[in-house]
């Protein structure tokens, strides 16, 4: 381990040695100093391992109990991405509790309880960490074993001439040299006040700023800078964008900071952001504070210790505060509200003292209220008292009885359209709320209850397996519709989109994009044997078809592109050139294909097959599609183990290509076999457990699929490669 002295010598040297099999790189459930350098060596031996030519040999995994990689969400996303192009795989709420030397195995236990072993080659730990015994034995420290301090003054909660900083402190930040620079002005003024018998000046006040640079190998560095308290970015380096590894920044590291180290900070000359010259003091406001603190203030003593409790709120792991902005030291997840990641700022919480709810309700725009109005819980003064704009539908079900109908879901979903963002569903135990959020993302999307049931389980959602919600989620699947069977309109002013399905053994996704404006029309991955109802679909429409798209040379059913073109001569099939397949137009990544006012542009995406194109939908108020093919599917993805397929760059393919669109992008994808039918890139990213992964893992378990050739194959493959013909 790089943290024993005794030990960190010889890391490098067994780095090198390492030449395949598997490494692991641990971080532990307690606070630590410096909480990127965990992830720091297992990228600086990743690095070491390429340059060596062993990298394919070698599967790194990185293990940790939180919920995200890092705590700061905004660079947390940054570095799960850094991870996966990396082939690093990302274990979270997984912590290590057993190694044995000797037979090279390391135990863990998950989130859940589950406990499991696994066998290493390397194994680099970062241990445990807690502050000094003589400390924890003196009186001064909480239950964690920190000197218990004021987190702005730093000042002990009960014995006012005791003052600590730094890794030893209870401070709720990142334990990092950089929020030292920080917390050092502040309570050289706080004890000089003491020391001058003016207790009441000794008010300074440290705002929770830390750094932690990363190194990523390359001689690249990501300078993570943010607030440890509010979780918030705190760039000084703007206007570059600060999560993107650079190498000016690991100049800085390697050169610039050595001399800050060991000549600057040791004697109080160097004040963090404002390099050497030293900041003015915030100064702690005693009477008149404004917003969710003074809320908070107000708070009776038991839920006050939840919002100022020494952790930091949960990230990364379906939860991410869509108000975390906001200032003040509130964790709202110890008061029960969730927030999931999808869409990312509509919030969940059961009932709340009114001094709780009139702390959260700053942090958000919108509020609509589930319970009655005359509900004991409904505290309506406080909402809004904090100009949060609210609402109020009475949704029936579990405790509150009755049960909810169609006009029910109409209101909610006009209040959800109408209230602003973020926003917060509130109800007695937030499991009305998840089925009222869940219903708005079926709703706004076009989910079959199938999608939707999948979304309830990844969130996480209480209702969806709540044995006391009553009939709430059969009113839900009422709402949400028919499965992915029936074709489904996404929308009809501006353009259309229609999905059809082949349920006579493919399993395919054919779909129909047209303009409104101009009734020019385009078929996606057309299934021979169903052009009667795709033409006559167009009719009844009165759309005329310009081009028929195939993602790829299918192996699993023919096209009907050759077929249809006979019939409607003037139509152009399209294909991608690497295809190697007939077709009018052959295009190239970032060809587009113009249909009236929109237009769908071609991203090249090989990993299936070496022709595989997905489709960007482009046009007048930015629909957000992408038509995936094969490449893509709904938590899960095309098969690699024919025709040409490569996994690796397949992978690739998804994570730069298709996870850099917009995260609200949604996902049409070539295949389901479940009943789904949509899904999102925040979705797939966040949730598809094949490519949640880094590329090493990725690529063993496509080796491990083991499925059967379709039956098709034979057939379908030589009459794609001619446009559907057939002999």
């Amino acid at each position: 381990s790089i943290y024993s002295y005794e030990f960190s010598p010889v890391v490098w040297q067994n780095i090198l040695k390492t030449s395949r099999g598997t490494a692991l790189f641990t971080n532990p459930a307690t606070a630590v100093n410096c909480g990127g350098a965990p992830q720091k060596i297992a990228y600086l031996a990743e690095s070491a391992w390429r340059s060596a030519g062993v990298r394919n040999q070698i599967d790194i995994k990185f293990f940790t109990p939180s919920p995200g990689v890092f705590a700061c969400p905004y660079y947390c996303k940054a570095l799960d991405k850094i991870m996966a192009e990396k082939g690093i795989q990302a274990n979270v709420k997984t912590n290590l509790v057993e190694v044995d030397g000797e037979n090279q195995l390391a135990t863990f236990e998950r989130g859940d309880g589950e406990i499991f072993t696994q066998k290493f080659d390397f194994l680099h730990v970062t241990p445990p960490m807690s502050a000094p015994n003589f400390l924890q034995d003196s009186g001064l420290t909480n239950a964690s074993g920190f000197v218990d301090v004021d987190k702005e003054t730093c000042q002990h909660s009960r014995y006012p001439n005791v003052f600590a900083l730094g890794d030893c402190s209870s401070l709720p930040t990142s334990k990092t040299y950089s929020a030292v620079s920080g917390q050092a002005p502040v309570v050289v003024h706080n004890v000089q006040s003491m020391l001058r018998s003016k207790p009441s000046e000794a008010n300074a006040a440290y705002d929770g700023y830390t750094a932690c640079p990363i190194l990523v190998g390359d001689s690249k560095l990501m300078m993570a800078e943010f607030n440890g308290y509010t979780m918030e970015p705190a760039p000084t380096f703007w206007p570059l964008d600060q999560r993107v590894p650079r190498w000016v920044f690991y100049f800085m590291k390697r050169f610039v900071f050595e001399q800050v180290y060991w000549h600057l900070m040791p004697i109080g000359r160097w004040f963090g952001k404002r390099t050497i010259f030293e900041p003015p003091l915030v100064r702690r406001m005693l009477n008149g504070t404004q917003g969710i603190a003074a809320a908070a203030s107000m708070v009776p003593p038991s839920i006050s210790s939840a919002l100022k409790a020494d952790i930091a709120a949960p990230v990364g792991d379906g939860s991410s505060h869509g108000a975390e902005a906001s200032s003040g030291d509130l964790k709202p997840a110890l008061l029960g509200v969730v927030t999931p990641h999808v869409p990312g700022d509509i919030s969940l919480t059961g009932s709340l003292p009114a001094e709780a709810v009139a702390a959260l309700a700053p942090r958000y725009r919108g509020w609509l209220y589930l319970n009655p109005s005359d509900h004991a819980a409904f505290h309506a003064k406080e909402i809004r008292a904090a100009r949060c704009e609210l609402d109020n539908v009475h949704l029936p079900g579990g405790f509150s009885g009755g049960v909810p109908t169609t006009e029910h879901a109409e209101a909610i979903l006009e209040a959800m359209a109408r209230l602003p963002r973020p926003q917060m569903l509130q109800c007695t135990s937030g499991n009305r709320s998840g089925a009222a959020l869940l219903l708005w993302l079926a709703k706004s999307t076009g989910r079959s209850v199938e999608t939707a049931a999948l979304l309830a389980q990844d969130m996480e959602l209480k209702f969806y397996k709540c044995t006391s919600c009553g009939p709430v989620w059969e009113w839900l699947s009422q709402q949400v519709g028919q499965t992915s069977a029936d074709a489904i309109p996404q929308e009809r002013t501006k353009f259309v989109v229609e999905q059809l399905f082949d349920n006579q053994g493919s399993s395919t996704f054919t779909y129909l994009l047209a303009c409104s404006d101009t009734e020019e029309a385009v078929l996606i991955d057309p299934v021979l044997g169903m052009e009667e109802r795709d033409l006559t679909l167009l009719t009844e429409r009165g759309l005329k078809l310009k081009y028929i798209v195939n993602t790829h040379c299918h192996a699993d059913h023919v096209t009907s592109g050759g077929l249809i073109k006979k019939l409607r001569p003037g139509v152009k099939t399209v294909i991608a050139k690497d295809s190697s397949a007939a077709a009018d137009i052959h295009v190239a990544d970032l060809d587009t294909l113009e249909f009236g006012r929109y237009s769908l542009e071609a991203l090249a995406t090989p990993g299936h097959t070496p022709g595989c194109m997905s489709f960007v939908l482009r046009g007048p108020g930015e629909p957000r599609a992408v038509f995936t093919g094969d490449t893509l599917l709904i938590r899960g993805c095309g098969r690699t183990d024919f025709q040409q397929g490569d996994a690796e760059q397949l992978y690739d393919s998804i994570h730069s290509r298709i996870f850099t669109l917009p995260d609200d992008t949604k996902v049409y994808p070539g295949h389901d076999y479940k009943g789904r039918n949509i899904s999102t890139v925040k979705e797939e990213h966040q949730f598809n457990p094949r490519l949640n992964k880094g590329k090493v893992e990725f690529v063993r378990i496509m080796a491990g699929l083991n499925l059967p050739h379709p039956k098709l194959m034979d057939i379908a493959v030589p009459a794609n490669l001619r446009c559907g013909e057939q002999d």
